[in-house]
């Protein structure tokens, strides 16, 4: 069994540390909170840890991973190192029909009994699995904003994983999971109606609800979407053409006006940040097109003038269907 000293040596940490950021985390302490506008949805409430707590809690993930032996499964693409949402986007590639599914509520869903009863399951005593159920949880909810939250998530969900995967192979259809978002895809006959409602079923008696406004079917010949990616052809995942034009034309003003010019010439003008965290986005998951556009962005020798606090992060991973619990 691995006890609360275990999980201190493993992450370089004092057994005291736990007591004291568990105490401040229940009395509302050690972090903010941020409150993300989305478009056409409800603001997105993300915790954010003080500098102190998230030294803690990144030094607790690390023996987390050391000590836990938690091996993710092919399915599992968020957070897993050398995967992303390119790699669970090319599983579903050129299908007949592909199956979101989004799961409602992740992380709050995932509560203290859920928490420590996975923990036991990798061998933590109660000791220690309340330890990180402490410090990992706000409000009896896997706080979204911890550098915790990501990882142990994985581990809650391994047996739902285990029981999904198996689902998929009996129903002869490919199934991936990145976080909350779950994709199933495969022939006409397999991926229907019949498949949605087993799998609801099945979730459901996992203990996970299906968010119905978020699942949809995507039939070949109409637009299909894995993880933000155009997954329609078999050579590999696209970022979509409208995004392509976007970009295309923004560093197009970039490099004919600079930057701060360009941004009286184009007609949907994108910030400094933005646009860099995009074309660098492209680069990555749709390389055939997007490092051509990378080297034409560098050669913009304005934009390292850029103004930083400008940046709009959080409107690009809303624009990378980044996810919505994280």
């Amino acid at each position: 069994m691995i006890d609360l000293a275990d999980l201190g040596s493993a992450s370089a940490l004092d057994a005291d540390e736990f007591i004291r950021w568990s105490n401040l985390i229940a009395a509302g302490s050690g972090y903010s909170r941020m409150s993300i506008p989305q478009r056409r949805r409800r603001p997105r409430v993300v915790l954010r840890p003080e500098v102190a707590l998230d030294r803690f809690l990144k030094q607790l993930t690390i023996g987390l991973s050391r000590i836990s032996g938690y091996m993710p499964p092919a399915a599992v693409h968020g957070f897993v190192t050398g995967r992303d949402i390119a790699t669970n986007a090319a599983v579903h590639l050129d299908q007949d029909v592909v199956l979101r599914v989004d799961l409602k509520d992740f992380f709050g869903t995932i509560n203290e009994q859920r928490l420590v009863r996975a923990l036991g399951d990798y061998e933590f005593d109660e000791d220690a699995a309340d330890a990180v159920a402490g410090v990992a949880l706000v409000n009896d909810a896997l706080a979204q904003g911890f550098s915790t939250s990501p990882f142990l998530s994985n581990i809650v969900f391994t047996e739902s994983d285990a029981e999904l995967t198996s689902f998929a192979a009996r129903a002869g259809v490919s199934y991936t999971r990145y976080v909350d978002d779950l994709t199933f895809s495969g022939p006409y006959e397999s991926v229907n109606d019949e498949l949605l409602e087993a799998a609801s079923a099945l979730l459901a008696d996992l203990g996970w609800s299906v968010n119905t406004g978020k699942t949809r079917f995507m039939r070949r010949g109409k637009p299909q979407y894995v993880t933000g990616l155009y997954v329609g052809d078999s050579a590999g995942p696209h970022i979509p053409r409208s995004m392509k034009r976007l970009l295309r034309r923004e560093v197009y003003f970039a490099s004919k006006y600079g930057l701060r010019d360009a941004r009286l010439s184009s007609p949907t003008p994108m910030l400094h940040d933005r646009l860099n965290g995009w074309v660098h986005y492209a680069a990555h998951v749709d390389p055939v097109f997007g490092k051509k556009l990378l080297v034409a962005w560098n050669d913009v020798a304005s934009r390292r003038y850029a103004d930083r606090e400008s940046a709009e992060w959080d409107a690009i991973l809303e624009d990378i269907n980044f996810p919505e619990d994280w």
